[in-house]
């Protein structure tokens, strides 16, 4: 069953098989099995359990953004201390309490959460992120909030990667209403 589900299962789950709530807690009890967060449940068997699966299991609205999204694109040198996760605003904040991954949580109006909406493989599992183009418009956004070598580093990793799509990146920020500063800072670096 947990196999089924790569090693993360929710109680609807596991009671969907025909089990009762009850075995599970002895399964819990013997250390076959951890609870994540109410009502998700990881298999333990030795084998690591991808953050990927446990993110998409537990969050499947949630999108990659900022300095995780740099980091898959290679777009930053440092490997971030938390899953940095966009959300909409509109959703319950305590649902996004758990300990396992860390993460850090974005609260964004809704129409933010669809532009530039893509997947990426990781760790052979496919995650929602932000497309390369978004992510550069989120870090222009939040220049003042980010430390300025990675955003240096960010911002000449993006002028120099051929995947990038100015027009894309400046449709974003004209959606997101940041077009000036973009064409601004970008417009220094081509």
């Amino acid at each position: 069953m947990f196999d089924q589900h790569n090693g993360v299962i929710k109680l609807s789950d596991f009671t969907a098989f025909g089990f009762h709530n009850t075995e599970l807690n002895k399964l819990i009890e013997k250390g076959y099995v951890e609870k994540i967060k109410t009502g998700y449940y990881e298999w333990i068997d030795g084998d690591i359990i991808s953050d990927a699966v446990v993110i998409r299991k537990l969050f499947p609205e949630g999108v990659i953004c900022l300095d995780s999204a740099l980091y898959l694109y290679g777009y930053t040198e440092r490997t971030p201390s938390a899953w940095h996760i966009a959300v909409s605003k509109n959703r319950k904040k305590s649902k996004y309490r758990v300990d396992y991954p860390p993460m850090q949580f974005y609260f964004l109006i809704d129409k933010y959460m669809e532009i530039g909406l893509s997947e990426i493989m990781f760790e052979d599992h496919s995650m929602t992120i932000f497309d390369r183009d978004r992510t550069i418009c989120d870090v222009i956004r939040y220049e003042m909030k980010m430390d300025k070598e990675v955003f240096n580093y960010a911002i000449k990793a993006y002028v120099k990667d051929p995947n990038k799509n100015i027009k894309n990146l400046i449709d974003y920020a004209e959606q997101m209403r940041i077009k000036n500063k973009v064409s601004r800072i970008i417009g220094m670096w081509i």
